[in-house]
C-alpha cells in the first residue's frame, strides 16, 4: 500500500565518449513531518519527522557514423524517520539501454535492475528486453522478447508480517506488433504473450502461482509542440494453474496527456494495470490510478504546482479492496544557478483493505541541486521526485 501511495505522490509533484554525449544529474534533500508514515489506522498512528535523499543520474550518447546509441539511468531514494520504530524506505533502479541500426532496421536492448525495501514491501527485479523494429513506408513492424527473475514479499493479514520466504519467479514474454505512423501520430496493435514460473511449486500457503497470460493491445500516440498524448486499451486473459485462483478476463488501459499552455502545463493520467502480489488468497491485484497536475511557471525562477489523485487496489478472488485520495500543493524557487528550494504540503486519506479509515498529512521542504548543461536542466528536475 505504501509504495502505491508513493506512486500517487510522484504523480502529483515531481561506450566511448563522443561530442554528442550528454549527462544529467540531480540531488534532492527533503525533510519534514509525516503524521502517518505507515498509513495505518491500528491504534494511534505514529507521526514522525523525516529526512529523504533522492538521487537521479542519466547519461546518453550516440555515434551517427556507426548508427549506435547508448544510455543509462540510475535512481535511488532513502527516507529515514526520527521515530526509531519506523522502518526506513529504500528504493533503487538502474536502466541500461543500447541500440544499433536505423529506421529500416533497428535492434535495441534494455536491462532493468530494481529494488524496493519498505515497511510492507520487499521486491527485486532483474529484467532483460530485446526489441527488433523496422519502418517501411510509414508501417512499423516490431517484436520484443523479455525475460527476467523477480522476488516479492508483502506483509499480510495472516502473519501480520512478511512471509518467512519471499516468492521467487521467472517471467518471459513475446510482444509482436504493427503500427502506422503519419506526421505526429502513431496508431497500432500488439499482443503480449507471457508466462510466469515460480521456483517453488507451492507457496507457503499451498497455492500454485504459475500462470500464462494473453493481452492484446490497441494503442495510439500523438506529439506536437503543445500536446503530447498516448493511450492504450487491452484485454488481459490470465490462466492460473491453481483451482482456487480464478482465471482473469479484465479490461486494462493506460492514458497520459500533457498540455503545454505557457506559462501553465497540465498533466493528466489514467491507468489500470495488473500487479504481482504475495497476498495469500489473491493471484494478482488490479491497480487503478487517476491523477491531474497543474504547474504554473510564474517567472523564470518561481514555479507553483497543484494536483490531485485517486487510486484503488483490488485483490482478486477476495473481498479486499483499498482506495486512497490525495491532494498536494507545492512551490519551488531558484535561489542560485542550478539550486532550487521547495516547499510542499500533501494530504492522503482513504479506506484500507480491512475497511478502516486512514489519513496522513505531509509538510516538507527541499533543496535540489542539478548537474547538467543548461539545455538539460528540466530533465534533471523532473527525475528527482519526492517519495512518501
Amino acid at each position: 500500500m505504501k509504495v502505491f501511495i508513493a506512486v500517487i505522490g510522484m504523480c502529483l509533484l515531481g561506450v566511448p565518449a563522443h561530442a554528442e554525449d550528454e549527462f544529467v544529474g540531480s540531488l534532492r534533500l527533503r525533510g519534514g513531518y509525516d503524521t502517518n508514515p505507515q498509513f495505518t489506522s491500528r491504534g494511534a498512528p505514529i507521526g514522525s519527522a523525516f529526512i529523504a535523499t533522492d538521487v537521479a543520474l542519466a547519461a546518453a550518447g550516440k555515434d551517427d557514423k556507426d548508427k549506435t546509441s547508448w544510455g543509462i539511468v540510475a535512481e535511488a531514494s532513502a527516507t529515514r524517520y526520527a521515530a526509531p520504530e519506523l522502518v526506513p524506505a529504500l528504493t533503487g533502479k538502474v536502466i541500461l539501454r543500447g541500440s544499433m541500426g536505423d529506421d529500416e532496421f533497428r535492434l535495441s536492448s534494455t536491462t532493468t535492475i530494481a529494488d524496493v525495501n519498505t515497511y510492507n514491501l520487499r521486491t527485486t527485479d532483474l529484467l532483460q528486453a530485446i526489441k527488433v523494429e523496422s519502418l517501411q513506408n510509414n508501417i512499423k513492424l516490431f517484436a520484443t522478447a523479455e525475460g527476467g527473475r523477480s522476488t516479492i514479499n508483502q506483509t499480510n493479514a495472516i502473519f501480520a508480517d512478511f512471509l518467512p520466504v519471499p516468492l521467487q519467479y521467472w517471467r518471459g514474454a513475446i510482444i509482436p506488433g504493427v503500427s502506422v505512423i503519419r506526421d505526429k501520430t502513431e496508431i497500432g496493435v500488439s499482443v503480449n504473450l507471457s508466462a510466469r514460473r515460480y521456483t517453488e511449486e507451492f507457496d507457503v500457503f499451498g497455492y500454485r502461482r504459475d500462470n500464462e497470460r494473453i493481452q492484446p493491445f490497441l494503442f495510439a500516440k500523438y506529439d506536437s509542440d503543445t500536446i503530447t498524448a498516448s493511450a492504450s486499451v487491452s484485454q488481459l486473459f490470465g490462466y492460473f494453474h491453481d483451482v482456487d485462483f480464478s482465471n482473469v478476463n479484465r479490461t486494462m488501459y493506460d492514458a497520459t496527456l500533457t498540455w503545454r499552455l505557457k506559462p501553465v502545463t497540465l498533466d493528466f493520467t489514467a491507468s489500470r494495470r495488473a500487479a504481482e502480489t504475495s497476498f495469500p488468497i489473491s493471484p494478482i491485484t488490479i491497480d487503478t490510478i487517476y491523477s491531474a497536475k497543474a504547474a504554473w511557471q510564474v517567472d523564470p525562477k518561481l514555479a507553483i504546482t497543484a494536483g490531485a489523485a485517486y487510486a484503488t487496489m483490488e485483490y482478486l478472488d477476495s473481498p479486499f479492496r483499498s482506495q486512497t485520495y490525495s491532494v498536494a500543493v507545492g512551490m519551488s524557487r531558484e535561489i542560485m544557478k542550478d539550486l532550487k528550494w521547495g516547499m510542499d504540503v500533501s494530504r492522503t486519506w482513504g479506506t484500507l483493505i480491512d475497511g478502516e479509515k486512514s489519513q496522513a498529512i505531509i509538510v516538507a521542504s527541499s533543496l535540489t541541486k542539478t548537474f547538467s548543461p543548461d539545455l538539460a536542466k528540466t530533465k534533471a528536475d523532473e527525475s528527482a521526485k519526492p517519495l512518501k
